[in-house]
């Protein structure tokens, strides 16, 4: 019996096409991620550390590089990294690092598992939290593809990417946040109670609270179909209590430990801060436009709203998916505002369980299809999400700081990359907060317009000799400078340039005579004297 010639080399492509899309957005995404990497602070820009907080850090990360952004109080992940580095929620040192320690180690769970993976090492433990959210993202998408979402359609294509590269989990994803770490237990659970391993999936999703507190919410899975029925309510009872559990008596151990937690402006009446959003979009809209906060915003308001509509408004009391859908729809509409102002919200990476829940029970049809379009609308916020911009960094190890007086022009960027341009001979003042003296090495790249010389000059007491840095017109060079003697207080570095400035343009007419591109500071302890 004869059989068919094989299938054209097109042909297989063609039928693979949407297995090619997934890898593909994935692979893109991880070489996104990577661009984050900085050569001196590996990963840590992903948490986002800000200088408004560096002299509370714990002590042991005070030698270790991180990326400090400028002007900035940072964002949550910061305080997460430091439950992972101190490896005890119950540490002391926590009082004072956190914000709201109480609050704070609520999510312990997370900090604990990379402490261990990172061998109790502040340094190792910084860049696998960084990057603890990227591989859960990669886990998660495997598992979604693999057991609801299979590459084989347009409506699974959707409704996967739509879970993985919503603004929630691309937030999470770059801010090293807990929302990313809990669906994916939150998943694993889901996925344990459609089996019928009850048991195992209350374990799990008990767990869940322990990495973000709000996954308790995920009890209601284990109500009955039939509220009335009395027989079911015996058996769904101990597992909706090992569900709360963990997080409850957790959350009583805090309390003890640390007194109330924060938070109180979380939560609101429902609808109230939902419609404070929309009135808010509104007001953007009218005064600046259709800019990008405004797009980011209104796209996560209609996404959202889709989603919790489609499960209030289409009640399935059969699946497990859709109780906890609901129970993340009741969370949204209560959200306070201190989760919905700024751009992008903390609304959507709140809400993430609701979000796979919508799309796991979206009908498959064509109204169905604008329905999750409709619900998924934040996609279109993922690049701009990932794109953020950076500051340039002026604090670093011990507590040092890199100050720009008159002489520089205000800090630029392109993607990733921040420079400042000098208007002629200008100085760094470094600032050494501590009673000792330290070490100080100068990392940076060197660029003018023009050709021209600029000698470096440290100040007395650095024990360092002049370095002079011949320049080619339109040409950067890596440079370093030192190790030197940095002493308690103020440090002046001289960059002076006798070349005449070159005038920008007509319009701005800067004078502009070098500029440093990605200045980092590497400090280390001096040497005991003889």
């Amino acid at each position: 019996m004869e059989t068919g010639a094989p299938p054209s080399f097109g042909a297989e492509l063609w039928g693979r096409r949407y297995a090619i899309v997934y890898l593909a957005l994935v692979v893109r995404f991880v070489i996104e991620i990577g661009r984050w990497h900085d050569p001196h602070t590996g990963f840590s820009s992903l948490i986002d550390f800000g200088d408004q907080f560096a002299a509370r850090r714990v002590a042991s990360l005070s030698d270790v590089p991180l990326y400090t952004f400028a002007r900035s109080s940072g964002y949550d992940g910061q305080f997460y990294a430091q439950l992972a580095v101190a490896g005890n929620p119950l540490d002391p040192e926590l009082d004072r690092a956190l914000d709201a320690p109480g609050y704070r180690a609520r999510r312990a769970l997370l900090p604990a598992l990379v402490h261990l993976a990172g061998l109790g090492r502040p340094a190792w433990i910084i860049q696998i939290y960084a990057l603890a959210n990227l591989l859960c993202f990669l886990i998660l998408a495997a598992l979604l593809a693999r057991w609801w979402f299979p590459p084989t359609d347009l409506h699974n294509l959707l409704r996967w990417a739509g879970t993985l590269f919503g603004a929630g989990l691309m937030v999470s994803v770059t801010r090293s946040l807990t929302d990313g770490p809990a669906l994916l237990v939150i998943a694993l659970g889901g996925r344990m109670l459609e089996q019928n391993r009850r048991w195992l999936g209350a374990a799990i999703l008990g767990a869940a609270g322990l990495v973000r507190e709000t996954s308790v919410l995920c009890a209601a899975a284990f109500a009955p179909t039939a509220p009335a029925e009395r027989r079911a309510w015996p058996r769904a009872l101990p597992a909706a209590l090992l569900c709360v559990a963990p997080t409850f008596l957790w959350g009583a151990i805090l309390a003890l430990h640390y007194g109330g937690g924060a938070g109180s402006r979380n939560f609101d009446l429902p609808f109230v801060c939902f419609a404070k959003k929309v009135v808010e979009i509104f007001h953007l809209w009218r005064s600046g436009g259709f800019d990008l906060h405004t797009r980011t915003e209104l796209f996560s308001v209609v996404a959202l709203g889709t989603q919790a509509g489609s499960m209030l408004l289409r009640p399935r009391p059969d699946r497990v998916w859709w109780r906890i859908g609901a129970a993340f729809s009741v969370l949204l509409l209560c959200l306070g505002w201190a989760v919905w102002e700024g751009s992008p919200s903390a609304a959507a990476r709140a809400v993430l369980p609701l979000t796979l829940a919508f799309n796991l029970l979206a009908p498959r049809t064509r109204r169905g299809l604008m329905l999750v379009l409709a619900g998924n609308l934040t996609v279109l916020s993922a690049f701009s999400i990932v794109e953020s911009v950076p500051t340039e960094q002026t604090t670093f190890g011990r507590g040092v700081t890199c100050v720009y007086p008159p002489g520089w022009h205000l800090p630029e960027h392109l993607g990733r990359h921040t420079w400042r341009w000098a208007s002629g001979s200008a100085v760094l003042t470094l600032h050494n907060p501590t009673p000792q003296a330290l070490l100080a090495t100068l990392d940076f790249e060197i660029a003018s317009v023009t050709p021209r010389t600029v000698r470096l000059h440290a100040g007395d007491g650095t024990r360092v000799a002049d370095r002079s840095i011949v320049l080619a017109a339109r040409k950067r060079i890596p440079e370093r400078y030192g190790p030197f003697a940095l002493p308690p207080g103020d440090t002046p570095i001289a960059f002076v340039t006798t070349e005449p400035a070159w005038t920008e343009s007509v319009s701005s007419g800067r004078p502009l005579t070098f500029a440093l591109h990605n200045l980092y500071l590497a400090i280390t302890p001096a040497p005991p004297g003889p």
